[in-house]
């Protein structure tokens, strides 16, 4: 799963639509339509909209089980 599919993934278990997103980070819609195009978005970027829905970014060892409702992006 890519880094923008997770993250629709969070916003669908959090219930939070884009326009929602948008206000939180204080963006334009056409702003987060250009980020769900990226294939690749910046850590810096993926860490601000997920922290504001509660979630975050962690490093693990490849051999470990990701948690109930985590995602694991290639």
């Amino acid at each position: 799963m890519i880094a923008m599919e997770a993250l629709k993934e969070v916003m669908k278990i959090r219930e939070i639509r884009p326009a929602v997103l948008c206000d939180r980070l204080g963006i334009k819609s056409n702003v987060l339509s250009e980020r769900f195009k990226q294939k690749n978005v910046s850590v810096t970027k993926l860490n601000e909209m997920l922290r504001l829905m509660d979630y975050k970014i962690v490093v693990v060892p490849r051999d470990s089980r990701v948690p109930e409702g985590g995602f694991e992006i290639e």
